[in-house]
């Protein structure tokens, strides 16, 4: 499955990666909103998308970005507000994540909004990666 990541936070992009190239994935990681409206979001299946960045957020992204239908998109954030997330949902959003989570949780999530129980299919990969805080 082809996923676009999308946080201003390097380190969990660098995780994100890493995890889910680890089980066959071809991902592309941006860390503002604006490099992933460049990055051309409806050609991706999936995307996972940070709410809280720099400059823009995550519902400039959503708004501007006008995202297909099938491309589905999850939120990874630590900024829990109700009316922000009911906001997102409005804008497009499959599901979220707050982080932190771990692994587990994300592949969960990419499995039910996919629809393919390859999304969990990582071999000989080890399973105990988690993401961090942001």
């Amino acid at each position: 499955m082809r996923i676009l990541v999308i946080d201003d936070d390097v380190g969990m992009l660098g995780a994100l990666k890493e995890l889910l190239c680890s089980y066959g994935h071809e991902v592309v990681c941006v860390n503002s909103a604006e490099k992933g409206i460049a990055a051309d979001p409806n050609s991706f299946e999936f995307i996972l998308l940070d709410y809280k960045m720099p400059g823009h957020d995550g519902s400039w992204f959503l708004r501007n970005a006008k995202v297909e239908r099938k491309t589905r998109i999850l939120l990874i954030t630590a900024y829990v507000n109700k009316d922000v997330i009911k906001s997102m949902f409005d804008l497009g959003v499959s599901g979220y994540l707050i982080k932190p989570f771990d692994a587990d949780d994300l592949m969960r999530h990419l499995e039910f909004f996919s629809g393919d129980p390859v999304a969990l299919d990582r071999g000989d990969a080890d399973g105990d990666a988690s993401a961090a805080n942001s």
